[in-house]
């Protein structure tokens, strides 16, 4: 499948080394997306708000475009002059400035001419509400939302952003997550540093962060007093490093020159760090700071920017391999839950009762009842009716004598009954053991299960739903269903039932009273001994009682008995038929168990079991190694 873009691609951009990484990242993000639907099962927590998938969606997904561009963010404390370096890299008085502090509490990015037409501007800032810049007084509200104002300005160069921030050395929580989003989102952090404000514990832990995430930190000593701190800026910049992890990328320093800074014409200038070890006099030019992160060092820092955030995401502890490693382990326990769920099998059942085979006999002969035609139906509804006439009298004086028979539908649904209220019983013993095993993913399901009037609740709905099945009318449905199957897959053997029928019906008057009155008891009673057990006698009828007549037996056992093979696949469809109705029967049961008390209990266990073996976690994995491959994974 092509890759889809959310950008059209230049031809240029193809052949930079940002195209393949920004395929696979792609590729990475959708795949995750697919995952973390799938283990929601699994409660782990969210993707959003961990680091790597923060940068993944935040700062690659955005920036990995057709044009690169730089996010860069002037980053400090209080009062320290921030401003005024946002100011210089403007090239205009874009943000006021003061000796006060400015109480600013959102971010305000100068955007070049045309650059919001080519590029979804809240896409970049995510976790901002992004606004266009109105007044100066906007960045200054004080506002719970988090807002960025964005302006732009002519004379930017096409490919850089900057940021103007709220102090990051704040007690206000809610400029804590504003530096959070405002880092993920920069491709380089300006630490504007001065004497006062380079070892304070806030803008510390700030950086502690961004140099874990392997950011690219320039940092300006602002306010010096020079040439006096000459010999001291290192000092303090060694200190800093140290405290938090921070090899700058480049360093320059600005004098304390509060005319020049107002006038934006402060001179910034390019040291070397750590300084020589011969002391070689650094040189007192100017650095035009636009000029140097536009063009003289754009290509690094975005490629160590990439570099760094692919190390961070393929980070095998705190990266996506980590994250697969979670969803292995949290899988590892559903396994455990499914596998002691289903050792335990409670809600097999093993003793469910068979259909009584007069029940299916006598659809079967209702079934072949309705498939004759002609004369051989007439003949046998006819001598049917008689047949039943003549046993009245033996019916009657066997009932008066030995009582009625029981009604074998009657007593086949108390024995289902007994099964499902046993069955209920051995399941809520079974789980309430289960339950007091210990295991965290089971045990508060069961005792949700368990708890209350569980048990009697159930018995009502089940009684309630076994009183409304018409069990005749399931008999019906699946000998119809059977037997046509049997009628479709086998037309030999239908037709040559059908012909023993035709026979049958013209034999029936010699057979249906001669042998009747000869054997002084219905033939069909007069050969089950000869059968030896009841499901095989119920076989036979399926030739011989088939055809509704004692005359029939007599025809269709001498058919029978001459093709052995016949009589044993005759005997396996009506062993299935049986089979098949019991298994109706227990999927019924079945479904209201699921329905009422265990719900997807056990699907939800062997999904979860069996993440780490689907195809979408396999989709992660090989995204992951696709990225690995990619030059800038390579060389981080």
């Amino acid at each position: 499948m092509p890759v889809q873009f959310d950008f059209p691609l230049k031809p240029d951009f193809m052949s930079t080394p940002f195209a393949e990484s920004a395929a696979g990242v792609r590729r990475l993000r959708d795949a995750l997306v697919e995952l973390e639907q799938g283990t929601r099962l699994l409660q782990l927590p969210h993707l959003a708000g961990r680091e790597w998938y923060e940068l993944l969606t935040r700062k690659l997904i955005p920036q990995l475009v057709d044009d690169p561009y730089i996010v860069a963010a002037v980053v400090g404390g209080t009062n320290i002059g921030k401003s005024v370096v946002f100011n210089h890299l403007a090239g205009c008085s874009a943000s006021a400035t003061s000796p006060l502090a400015s109480g600013t509490r959102h971010p305000t990015c100068l955007v070049p001419p045309g650059f919001p037409e080519r590029h979804e501007l809240s896409l970049i800032f995510q976790g901002f509400t992004v606004e266009s810049w109105s007044t100066a007084e906007a960045p200054l509200q004080d506002d719970e939302e988090h807002k960025l104002f964005w302006r732009t300005i002519d004379g930017m160069p096409d490919n850089l952003l900057v940021l103007d921030t709220p102090d990051i050395d704040s007690d206000a929580q809610v400029n804590w997550h504003r530096a959070d989003c405002i880092r993920h989102c920069a491709d380089v952090l300006i630490a504007v540093l001065t004497q006062q404000k380079y070892n304070d514990a806030a803008v510390k832990q700030f950086f502690r962060k961004a140099a874990a995430e392997g950011k690219s930190v320039i940092v300006i000593f602002n306010q010096c007093q020079l040439p006096e701190d000459e010999q001291y800026w290192p000092v303090w910049l060694d200190t800093f490093c140290a405290e938090t992890s921070i090899d700058p990328e480049f360093v320059y320093i600005a004098p304390h020159d509060r005319e020049a800074a107002e006038a934006n014409r402060l001179p910034f200038y390019s040291r070397t760090y750590p300084p020589p070890a011969e002391g070689i006099a650094e040189t007192g030019d100017t650095c035009d700071l636009s000029a140097e992160l536009s063009r003289l060092h754009f290509e690094e820092i975005k490629y160590h920017t990439l570099q760094t955030s692919l190390k961070q995401i393929l980070d095998l502890t705190d990266g996506v391999p980590g994250y697969l490693e979670q969803v292995r382990q949290k899988s590892l326990d559903f396994q455990s839950a499914a596998e002691l769920f289903s050792t335990n099998q409670l809600a097999r059942i093993d003793n469910w009762p068979p259909a009584p085979n007069s029940l299916l006999v006598y659809q079967i002969r209702d079934w072949w009842r309705k498939q004759r035609e002609g004369m051989p139906r007439a003949v046998h509804d006819f001598y049917n009716t008689l047949g039943r006439g003549i046993t009245a009298p033996f019916r009657w004086a066997r009932n008066r004598f030995v009582g009625e028979p029981a009604d074998p539908l009657e007593e086949y649904r108390r024995r289902e009954w007994d099964t499902i209220v046993e069955a209920i019983s051995r399941l809520y013993d079974g789980l309430t053991q289960l339950s007091l095993l210990g295991n965290e993913l089971l045990r508060p399901r069961l005792e949700k299960v368990l708890a209350g009037k569980s048990r009697e609740s159930l018995l009502e709905t089940v009684k309630t739903e076994f009183d409304a099945v018409d069990l005749t009318e399931e008999m019906d449905r699946l000998v119809t269903a059977q037997m046509q199957t049997f009628r479709d897959d086998s037309p030999q053997m239908y037709a040559f039932l059908k012909r023993l029928d035709t026979i049958a019906a013209a034999a029936r008057p010699m057979t249906s009273v001669v042998l009747f009155f000869a054997g002084g008891i219905p033939v069909g009673q007069a050969v089950s001994p000869l059968m030896g057990d009841a499901l095989t006698q119920a076989a036979v009828h399926i030739v011989g009682d088939i055809a509704g007549g004692t005359g029939a037996v007599v025809v269709g056992e001498a058919a029978v008995t001459s093709t052995s093979e016949g009589f044993r696949y005759l005997e396996a469809k009506f062993r299935q038929l049986q089979a098949g109705f019991t298994a109706r029967r227990v999927t019924w049961f079945s479904n209201l168990l699921k329905t009422h008390l265990l719900g997807s209990l056990q699907e939800e266990l062997q999904s979860a079991a069996g993440l780490p073996h689907s195809e979408l976690f396999a989709d992660v994995e090989k995204a992951i190694e696709e990225l690995r491959s990619q030059p800038a994974a390579v060389q981080a």
